[in-house]
């Protein structure tokens, strides 16, 4: 891994972290969109990036900005259509992720695995959390508590389905890669996906709907688009993600922080690196 990755993505991940800051260079620029704005820079230098990824990728951030100000649900549909083809990596944006780990084996059943430093999916959590975040005080013992109870459930319930399934099975193990994967999935993939299916997503429906049933609805839409969504992995895959969808969409709204499910997708997908086949059986 050369110097120009190492400072694109660390810069990355130096945003990810400002996001919860209040801090903003010269009282107008959040610190997060600073450290964003650099990195996308050296992106373009080193060819990770183009100018037309620039471009679009400032007519999502403007979307953001405004949805957030003005709450229009055509705002809303304008950015679940332009954060598709930066979630599914489309090649027409001239996004070119960073590959560390390619088609390797983790075990002898598993199917091949690979490892990308995904620039374009992240932009879209960034610009979501960061333009809608409420500074209010983290009740951490309660996201915790939420987090563990869930997790343990989760991880009962999903990995006995897996194995039903014949998606995964047991095969404990502790990659090299570890520390890197920690970074990557939690950084940039958890919080990616827990803001698009949950803060934007099932938020919108939730606040869109009325009556008993609006939760139920905003979390079970938000779970089957979030379910669909990986539909790469086949139909398995798909009910799995669905159903773990749920569990996300459940402590969310429970504790009102993106920050609770992010830690529980993420918790839920280091068990499944550490402990079962991975990414799924041959």
């Amino acid at each position: 891994m050369d110097i120009s990755i190492i400072a694109i993505y660390g810069l990355l991940l130096c945003g990810v972290f400002s996001l919860g800051t209040k801090f903003k260079l010269l009282k107008r620029i959040p610190l997060w969109l600073f450290f964003l704005t650099i990195s996308f820079i050296l992106a373009i230098v080193n060819e990770k990036a183009s100018f037309f990824s620039l471009v679009y990728t400032i007519v999502l951030g403007f979307s953001v900005y405004y949805y957030y100000q003005k709450k229009y649900i055509l705002l809303f549909f304008l950015i679940l259509a332009l954060s598709i083809p930066l979630a599914f990596h489309f090649s027409i944006l001239d996004f070119n992720n960073y590959r560390y780990l390619r088609n390797i084996i983790l075990t002898g059943s598993s199917s091949p695995y690979s490892l990308y430093f995904n620039l374009d999916k992240t932009i879209v959590g960034m610009f979501i959390i960061g333009f809608c975040l409420e500074y209010k005080k983290v009740e951490f013992l309660l996201i915790l508590k939420l987090v563990v109870i869930n997790l343990l459930l989760m991880g009962l319930i999903f990995f006995v389905l897996a194995t039903v399934l014949g998606y995964s099975k047991f095969e404990p193990k502790l990659p090299y890669f570890t520390p890197v994967w920690v970074l990557v999935n939690l950084f940039f993939t958890c919080m990616a996906e827990e803001a698009i299916f949950r803060k934007l997503i099932q938020q919108r429906i939730h606040d869109s709907l009325s009556g008993k049933y609006a939760l139920v609805l905003s979390v079970l839409i938000a779970s089957l688009a979030f379910g669909l969504a990986h539909f790469s992995g086949g139909i398995a895959y798909i009910v799995l993600a669905s159903l773990a969808g749920m569990f996300y969409g459940y402590v969310y709204y429970k504790s009102k922080r993106i920050e609770s499910s992010i830690l529980l997708h993420f918790g839920f997908n280091l068990l499944h690196l550490l402990l079962f086949s991975y990414p799924a059986l041959k």
